[in-house]
């Protein structure tokens, strides 16, 4: 990745304790532009009015940079933030906090972060190889953590215990030869995050293996109220949006644990979680997921597999018990930063009665890294 390096000068004035000197900054950028089927413009699926996936062709593109700040003290402690453009607003703060962007401090002690940044069980546990598609198609590849505010339990992207106030994130992290682990809170310092794990060169390879435990307060989701019919001022019935949903979540916590290996042109990734929240007014929610990827790289093609199954689903996720998805992409390696992507996924419409109706999303296109 090419990087844009300025001058100290205008960061002369920087310091922490009157004793830092600034290092640098560092401009980073991605593009991508291609074809989405089923999919809007993020690589979300297409939801329709009936709960079901339209037959849909469109563009789709997308241009983002940010910058990486670094600097060190004269005792040797790092400091630093990243953001992108995009998401300034909130990396300043406001009266949320951090939502967007990251800030560290780092020395023989470990290293502190706050910000948009993964919790201790996401941390360790990660997520699996295997997606090189344009978009990302819903993000398949990605272990559904509630610490990270997470779409848990579905295949069509939308929210399912996605917590509003996970992060910011206050997470520390220290390792020593191999082995590591970390302790994370939310903002509200109410929720507890705790992730170990450890990662070793073996048989030509690396291995990585890390678990993850996240205990969360209670929460509430708030989703679309959909369509109601009332009268109008002159008698007439009328359809307007109806009132947003509020859904409270209890108490509750989440298990992790993962593996990861990598063989030179080989990759694969397993994560298992266990979602548990007590009796609320939807009912109790205990729901066990798994899932798989895979990854091989042939001189400039990568092709790329991942499989995710809701093995058990019960109480009001109970609808959700069985159902699964898979992806297969590839890439091909166009140089200089720039790739030939594309993949296509199965999925179920599970919005609505009519769900589990099978459901199909693509992307092809280029993606493009400066």
């Amino acid at each position: 990745m090419k990087k844009v390096l300025f001058a100290t000068t205008a960061l002369a004035g920087l310091a922490i304790g009157g004793v830092a000197s600034a290092q640098g900054i560092a401009l980073f950028g991605d593009a991508r532009l291609g074809l989405g089927y089923n999919i809007d413009n993020d690589g979300g699926v297409l939801i329709d009015d009936n709960g079901d996936t339209p037959d849909d062709l469109r563009a789709v593109s997308r241009v983002r940079f940010g910058v990486n700040m670094t600097g060190e003290t004269d005792s040797g402690i790092t400091f630093g933030a990243t953001i992108r453009a995009d998401n300034a607003v909130g990396g300043e703060g406001g009266t949320d906090g951090q939502t967007a962007g990251s800030v560290f401090v780092s020395g023989s002690w470990g290293t502190l972060t706050y910000g948009d940044t993964n919790a201790a069980d996401e941390q360790w546990v990660g997520d699996v190889p295997g997606d090189y598609s344009l978009t990302g198609l819903g993000e398949l590849d990605e272990t559904k953590y509630v610490s990270n505010g997470g779409d848990f339990g579905t295949e069509s992207g939308s929210d399912f215990a996605s917590n509003p106030t996970a992060r910011p994130t206050v997470r520390y992290d220290f390792d020593i030869m191999g082995f590591g682990m970390s302790v994370s809170s939310n903002r509200d310092l109410t929720d507890i995050g705790v992730g170990a794990g450890y990662a070793a060169d073996f048989g030509g390879g690396s291995w990585s293996v890390g678990a993850g435990y996240y205990k969360f307060d209670s929460f509430v989701t708030t989703a679309e109220g959909g369509l109601e019919v009332v009268e109008g001022a002159n008698g007439e019935l009328i359809v307007v949006p109806g009132a947003p949903i509020d859904t409270i979540w209890p108490d509750g916590e989440q298990w992790s644990v993962g593996l990861n290996g990598d063989y030179d042109a080989f990759a694969f990734g397993l994560t298992y979680t266990k979602l548990n929240s007590d009796t609320s007014d939807i009912g109790e929610v205990d729901v066990d997921n798994i899932l798989v990827g895979l990854s091989y790289t042939f001189d400039a093609f990568s092709v790329g597999a991942v499989y995710g199954n809701i093995l058990s689903a019960d109480g009001v996720a109970q609808d959700l018990d069985g159902d699964s998805s898979w992806e297969i992409s590839g890439q091909y390696d166009l140089g200089g930063g720039a790739s030939i992507n594309g993949g296509i996924r199965q999925t179920y419409s599970i919005l609505t009665d009519n769900g589990d109706d099978e459901a199909w999303v693509g992307d092809f296109g280029i993606k493009m890294a400066f």
